[in-house]
């Protein structure tokens, strides 16, 4: 039986977050829970752009294959992000692979009527090209910090990013993936990820552990270059 999310489960994300109850209401009945084990595919490139997802737990990653089968890392979505989004405005498919990380629970949303509301609702349409264009700035951001950077500076940013339980100056920051999947994130291989971690421990900037890292010091982190 599918099962039709609240409004609270995500008028928090940024698209959804501006729009008056009323939507949020027809949008719920027309999203479904999903859930996806380990491993488990959400969809493949090329399939129909039906839906686009909110994560809110676990972790999805979306990659390439290239010819060889070799698998690139273009994204990992963590919890309450969107994704998916911008295939509904293109009416086309999926261009790239989804595959769950972890044990996952995404709200799917129908984009067909998703864009049915934005054909009827001019206000609606402004609200969400506000929305998008703050995601489009901080996309261009993450866009200037994997191209402009080093890879020592976009590891320390990538740390610093991610969600952490502070304990007095230091932060406890669960990975949300492999380290050889952060390592294609980054653009950066295995082994100089690794070489990377050992430098930054030992000069006493942060603590390695089987699946979390702990920033000692996140000031002189944010300092790497």
């Amino acid at each position: 039986m599918l099962i039709n999310p609240d409004i609270k489960d995500f008028r928090l994300a940024h698209l959804f977050r501006d729009l008056e109850r009323e939507v949020l209401a027809q949008i719920a009945r027309h999203a479904v829970w999903r859930e996806l084990d380990a491993g488990e595919p959400l969809f493949a490139r090329g399939d129909a752009g039906k839906y686009f997802f909110l994560v809110k737990t676990g972790a999805v990653k979306l990659f390439l294959l290239s010819e060889d089968g070799e698998e690139h890392i273009m994204e990992i979505i963590g919890r309450e992000r969107l994704f998916a989004e911008a295939v509904m405005f293109m009416g086309g498919s999926y261009p790239v692979y989804a595959t769950a990380l972890e044990p996952s629970r995404l709200i799917a949303f129908d984009a067909q009527f998703f864009v049915s509301l934005l054909r009827n609702n001019s206000s609606l349409c402004l609200t969400l090209l506000a929305a998008m264009s703050r995601q489009m700035h901080a996309l261009v951001a993450e866009i200037d910090r994997l191209t402009l950077q080093s890879s020592a500076r976009r590891l320390a940013q990538y740390l610093l990013a991610q969600p952490a339980h502070k304990s007095g100056s230091s932060r406890q920051v669960a990975l949300p993936a492999s380290k050889q999947t952060i390592a294609s994130l980054l653009d950066i291989r295995p082994e100089t990820l690794s070489r990377l971690l050992a430098r930054l421990t030992d000069d006493g900037l942060i603590a390695v552990h089987a699946d979390s890292i702990t920033i000692l010091q996140p000031t002189l982190l944010d300092q790497v270059l």
